[in-house]
């Protein structure tokens, strides 16, 4: 094909060959063919592999083969439901959003409580009861925080009265 004239002829190629184009139509397809040699060839191309489809042999089939056809290309195009949603991009952008988030929820979490080994003692962070070192004391509870290894809190007591860091509770008999 040289120009546009061309491609405009070609695309009437179809319908010439099948004789269903108007009379003016299949007049300047008559005439470009006669001038121009590319599209006369390709034209007698065309001709020819239409013409060895018509030669094909005609295939019998049973009567129902395009019935069953039919439903066998339908059984093929229809997916379960989960197929469905793990195709769908929304379903795919929201778990690339949930998996980020959990990423950035885990990384706040380690940055502001990181995970530190037992402190050198091997003691955890939880209440202990264990002796006071003040006579006549005994320390009920103490609380040990084990990402610095120090003691927070702790409550003694000693006589009528639990101490702890910042407050003293008296003890009262309501019998006396």
């Amino acid at each position: 094909m040289q120009n546009n004239e061309c491609i405009r002829i070609c695309d009437h190629f179809s319908e010439y060959q099948e004789n269903t184009l108007s009379s003016e139509i299949k007049a300047g397809v008559d005439n470009h063919l006669s001038l121009c040699g590319a599209c006369n060839e390709l034209f007698r191309e065309l001709s020819q592999v239409l013409e060895n489809l018509h030669n094909l042999p005609t295939i019998h089939t049973r009567s129902d083969f395009t019935s069953t056809l039919m439903e066998r290309i339908d059984a093929m195009n229809q997916e379960s439901f989960w197929q469905k949603i793990y195709s769908s991009s929304y379903t795919r952008v929201a778990g690339y959003a949930i998996a980020a988030g959990l990423v950035v929820a885990l990384g706040l979490n380690l940055w502001m409580d990181p995970i530190v080994p037992l402190n050198p003692k091997g003691r955890q962070n939880y209440a202990t009861e264990q002796k006071s070192q003040i006579p006549g004391a005994v320390t009920i509870a103490e609380g040990l925080d084990s990402t610095r290894g120090l003691q927070d809190d702790s409550l003694r007591a000693q006589q009528e009265t639990i101490h702890s860091a910042t407050q003293s509770l008296q003890l009262v008999n309501g019998t006396e």
